[in-house]
């Protein structure tokens, strides 16, 4: 098996096993196979042992991550991959994480959609987070029509306009409208959900 590293930074380096790169371990740990930049030749007992110790960082890294807060699966394999770890050992971790629930996009799926309507996102801006996480419809859209409350929503979004109405309050009134309209349309929201939000907070009162 051909081995060669390479300096990543203070005390790191790239590790290649037969031209493909594994991950990162101590310059420590593998100064004594070889100098740096160079490729030698190993046993192949050798270089598995290497690639166990870095499942073993990689598991350790993994669960350390979502010890901290819950993530995507998504998540998980960009967090494995800026780690540079190969694809197998970050497949491995998944089905792993998985396996012992510490990993479930349902579950994430839930948190999130119930922290952005706590927020007053959208519906629209929702699914769209989901779609960046890589999370299908099918898991995600029944949870979201349980917890969207179109009244809710629209109470939120009416208290967005009028705290957008203090923001812009020294415009002209179409330019402030104007302002308003665009930001919501940009949060996701629609402009029928806007109009009615629109005409609700700024009906007379009294």
């Amino acid at each position: 098996m051909k081995l060669k590293y390479w300096k990543k930074n203070n005390g790191t380096a790239f590790l290649s096993l037969n031209d493909e790169i594994w991950g990162v371990l101590s310059i420590r740990a593998l100064q004594r196979l070889s100098p740096p930049d160079q490729e030698v030749e190993i046993e192949q007992k050798l270089g598995e042992d290497l690639i166990h110790q870095l499942q073993n960082r990689a598991w350790w890294q993994i669960t350390d991550y979502l010890a901290k807060a819950e993530h995507s699966e998504q998540q998980c394999r960009n967090f494995l991959a800026r780690k540079s770890y190969h694809p197998s050992i970050i497949e491995q971790c998944i089905k792993l994480c998985i396996e012992k629930g510490y990993l479930d996009d349902a579950r994430y799926a839930e948190i999130l959609i119930r922290s952005l309507l706590e927020r007053g996102k959208s519906k629209s801006y929702i699914s769209q987070k989901m779609y960046q996480q890589n999370i299908p419809p099918a898991l995600y859209e029944s949870i979201l029509a349980e917890l969207y409350d179109p009244s809710e929503s629209q109470a939120q979004l009416i208290g967005q306009i009028n705290k957008l109405l203090i923001r812009y309050r020294d415009e002209e009134a179409h330019k402030a409208k104007e302002r308003i309209f665009a930001s919501l349309f940009r949060k996701g929201f629609c402009l029928d959900e806007i109009s009615a939000a629109w005409i609700a907070a700024t009906k007379p009162r009294g």
